[in-house]
């Protein structure tokens, strides 16, 4: 049983629901033993705008707010459950500096790196495919995942190949000239990859993110693996966790234990491959 979740949101984001408290005790209620909290960063590429993104990300203001409230409920529930302090922060090209002094004035156990935005639109905007070539999306969505990687922004990458959730199929050659690259250099950078089953949940799909053929990728060249719920209500915290558990039997993954993955503060459980 996978016993980690570190992909939650709460209500701040301004599209999820419940408190802090709220996802803690559903996790603590599943047998959950270590649950992260990592709500959207503020939108810190928006020079000098507070709330640049409502319904989206939490406001500039509300980041200190919220580590001091999720702090509070770590020492709360110190031998009850572990709870560690995240977020999930944009990766957005040459905005590096307003990220690094963003994460700086707030303290945190471990990032999650998303790339959401790819030329200019975002991942989930459906009717991107209408007028764009697929095959120019992933290979720049896909630069962009590994230059997130290099940045030493981030401790956990999220949420891979969602870019390909509503797009038409990649093919087969394109995934073997891209995948590979992807992995050695996620590999290389000492970034963990999430198993996030919002794949399963909201896009109907049958594969979590990253899909099945990134995944064995990742396998091959080492890359420490997380779990990651992606909830946005607290009944989803643990969403999907004996579905990954098989998928990574199936691929031969049976190991986890404490992985030093974060280079903020104490290690996060993580399966460990290669």
């Amino acid at each position: 049983m996978i016993r980690f979740d570190y992909h939650t949101h709460h209500y701040r984001c301004g599209h999820a629901s419940g408190n802090l408290r709220d996802y803690i005790e559903s996790a603590a209620a599943q047998g959950i033993t270590e649950i992260g909290v990592s709500d959207h960063a503020p939108a810190y590429w928006f020079d000098g705008v507070n709330h640049a993104l409502p319904g989206t990300q939490m406001a500039v203001t509300e980041l200190p707010v919220y580590v001091a409230e999720a702090r509070e409920l770590q020492s709360h529930y110190h031998g009850t459950i572990a709870v560690r302090v995240g977020i999930e922060a944009d990766y957005i090209p040459g905005k590096a500096v307003e990220l690094s002094v963003l994460l700086s004035a707030n303290p945190l156990d471990y990032v999650l790196g998303s790339v959401h935005y790819v030329l200019g639109r975002s991942v989930f905007d459906r009717g991107r495919w209408l007028d764009e070539r697929p095959d120019e999306t992933f290979r720049a969505y896909y630069e962009l995942v590994k230059d997130a990687a290099r940045s030493g922004l981030f401790d956990i990458l999220s949420h891979l190949s969602v870019v390909e959730c509503y797009a038409p199929p990649m093919h087969e050659s394109l995934q073997a000239e891209l995948y590979p690259s992807v992995a050695d250099v996620i590999a290389a950078s000492g970034c963990a990859v999430e198993i996030n089953t919002s794949g399963y949940r909201k896009m109907g799909a049958d594969e979590p993110f990253p899909n099945r053929v990134l995944l064995r990728e990742l396998i091959r060249a080492g890359v420490p693996l997380t779990f990651g719920s992606d909830a946005h209500t607290p009944e989803q915290v643990g969403f999907g966790r004996d579905r990954v558990l098989a998928l990574l039997t199936e691929l031969g993954v049976r190991t986890y234990a404490p992985a030093q993955i974060t280079v903020r503060r104490e290690p996060l459980w993580a399966y460990m491959t290669g």
